[in-house]
């Protein structure tokens, strides 16, 4: 087992479970049904080119697959440097995509500039607010600074799938199965104004949390699944606590 354990943490290991997880998403985009549902402004914004900050659910990173008829040519990924994280960020370059390392935790000011630097490109960035470890669907706000520094607009992006598996995870991992229904939602923008104070900064931050759950739920009834729930602010600092 200890011989195991140490070859998946070898580069070459890293390198080919990064080839899975883009394989796996290819397999997503094609075998599932996907049906999607893109707010009016939200789509002006992509068939323009615009570039915006898609925000995720940790949970919910597998339904970026189904996000477009075809994959886009150009997109970056924000990734922590954790062993996850990393093994995203290889997925998202077996696409040809760029990623950004790092998080509210680590690296965040050399986040915050990878950040600007791909959007100032015109390439629209993927993060997943409540990453790398929680808590559950509560928005960091990270993406919220990058907003106001760069002035691309925050937009929701989410879904639910029926068949599904959920993982006993943190983020209640949510995996769409082959030949799966499910429901993509893009929600409106969010611009944070550049000169934003921090009572500003908040209500950006906590209308964006608000779009994501709020969209997440609906893509939940409109499949017949059940609701997660976002955890408590402090669940994180519980967990931790008993462990």
């Amino acid at each position: 087992m200890k011989l195991i354990n140490t070859w998946i943490r070898s580069e070459p290991a890293q390198r080919l479970l990064g080839y899975g997880v883009a394989g796996l998403m290819w397999l997503f985009h094609l075998s599932v049904r996907w049906r999607r549902h893109v707010a009016p402004e939200t789509q002006a914004l992509l068939d323009s080119g615009t570039p915006m900050i898609l925000c995720m659910w940790h949970g919910r990173m597998f339904f970026l697959s189904g996000g477009w008829p075809k994959p886009p040519r150009q997109l970056g990924v924000l990734s922590s440097a954790h062993r996850d994280g990393l093994l995203v960020a290889r997925g998202a370059r077996a696409f040809g995509y760029e990623t950004v390392l790092g998080s509210s935790r680590r690296g965040g000011v050399g986040a915050l500039r990878g950040m600007s630097r791909l959007l100032s490109r015109g390439i629209t960035l993927v993060v997943t607010p409540d990453g790398p470890k929680g808590p559950r669907m509560r928005f960091k706000a990270g993406a919220v600074k990058a907003a106001q520094m760069t002035g691309a607009p925050l937009v929701a992006l989410t879904g639910s799938a029926r068949p599904r598996k959920l993982f006993a995870t943190w983020d209640r991992f949510c995996l769409p199965l082959p030949l799966a229904r499910a429901e993509i939602h893009f929600g409106p923008p969010i611009y944070v104004p550049r000169d934003a104070d921090a009572a500003t900064l908040e209500r950006c931050r906590q209308a964006a949390e608000d779009s994501l759950n709020a969209l997440t739920n609906i893509a939940e009834r409109a499949l017949g699944q059940v609701e997660i729930r976002a955890a408590a602010p402090d669940e994180n600092a519980q967990r931790h606590a008993s462990a």
